[in-house]
């Protein structure tokens, strides 16, 4: 490309910016000589727009750099669609937090096939997409190839608004799913040409027609289980399944005590209009009291500190408190019913 601007920057930590311009001759070879300084660990590359799109070198190694090394591709454009293939597409499964939520890391190694960039008609099309699954909370967008801010969350899907040229990005997100997205199926969308699945929980298991186990794998000191398939095709399900978590049981066990003890409520309600015991009402309003319900809220509040890991409950004020609360559930629950 004769008469096009390249420019030459340094990136390190302690500054960043150009160092040079100019333009590419008739044959679109450009030359520049620099002096490197600062810290040692900067890097130094040049760039190009091509059709409002900026390519890059390589990072400049060596003290010269010539040939390949040093090219810069650039591609024309287009916004038709344009055939996207999945080299690679990796999930990881976290545990549970206290809280229940289990975090979710989805990376993606995309390959543009075509000889153009792709780009979207406007500023709000995107030019690829992949599905999120039901429930997903607390989005965010990963490292990778592309900057974190062209890549969003739309309802149930991830979208990638930023050109995208001919080659391999790989890109991330993450996201929470709490326990009642599990069993979690879905369909793979496209043909990938490797997935794999990391499960960090020794209960949770995986299953699908081509993954295949592989053993345990060890990262930044967490263990996980290790699935992986070969070219699995497209409309593939694949179904996550994860043990309860306490959290989830306790609070399955905290709405049922609820829920009896406000069917208890009602039916004494209900007993006592029956035998026509109509309470007159008093001159002046009572005093407000300590109900069944508020107990039982109290002490689902209080079990949710602890599972939380509140920092101002300890373990003695927790079983002091808690067992200050159940006394008096049980004084009011005999209170309701000897009154019935």
């Amino acid at each position: 490309m004769p008469g096009t601007w390249v420019t030459i920057h340094r990136v390190g930590p302690d500054s960043a910016g150009p160092l040079d311009s100019m333009r590419t001759d008739r044959y679109g070879r450009y030359h520049f000589t620099y002096r490197r300084f600062g810290e040692p660990t900067a890097l130094y590359f040049a760039a190009s727009v091509y059709a409002g799109i900026a390519y890059f070198s390589a990072p400049f190694r060596a003290g010269a750099v010539r040939g390949d090394e040093a090219e810069i591709v650039v591609f024309d454009t287009t916004s038709h669609p344009v055939r996207f293939t999945v080299q690679g597409h990796h999930l990881v499964i976290g545990a549970p937090r206290p809280t229940g939520l289990r975090d979710i890391v989805e990376v993606y190694e995309i390959s543009n096939d075509t000889v153009v960039t792709a780009i979207g008609r406007d500023s709000l099309t995107p030019v690829w997409t992949a599905p999120l699954p039901k429930g997903a909370t607390s989005f965010v967008a990963g490292q990778g190839d592309v900057s974190a801010s062209s890549l969003q969350r739309r309802g149930d899907s991830v979208v990638l608004l930023a050109p995208f040229s001919p080659g391999v990005k790989q890109l991330s997100f993450s996201y929470a799913l709490d326990q009642r997205a599990f069993p979690w199926t879905f369909t793979l969308d496209r043909q990938n040409g490797l997935l794999e699945v990391l499960l960090e929980e020794p209960g949770a298991q995986v299953r699908a027609a081509s993954l295949r186990s592989q053993g345990n794998a060890t990262t930044q000191g967490r263990t996980f289980k290790r699935f992986l398939a070969q070219n699995p095709p497209a409309g593939e399900q694949v179904r996550i399944d994860v043990p309860s978590t306490a959290f989830a049981a306790r609070s399955t066990l905290v709405t049922a005590v609820a829920v009896g003890i406000l069917v208890a409520m009602f039916g004494a309600l209900w007993i006592a209009y029956r035998r026509g015991r109509v309470l007159r009402p008093s001159a002046s309003p009572a005093p407000a009291q300590e109900s069944v319900a508020t107990l039982a809220s109290a002490i689902a509040a209080l079990d949710a500190r602890r599972d939380a890991n509140d920092p101002s409950l300890s373990s003695a004020a927790y079983d002091a408190e808690r067992a200050a609360l159940k006394a008096r559930l049980a004084a009011k629950l005999a209170d309701s019913a000897s009154r019935a």
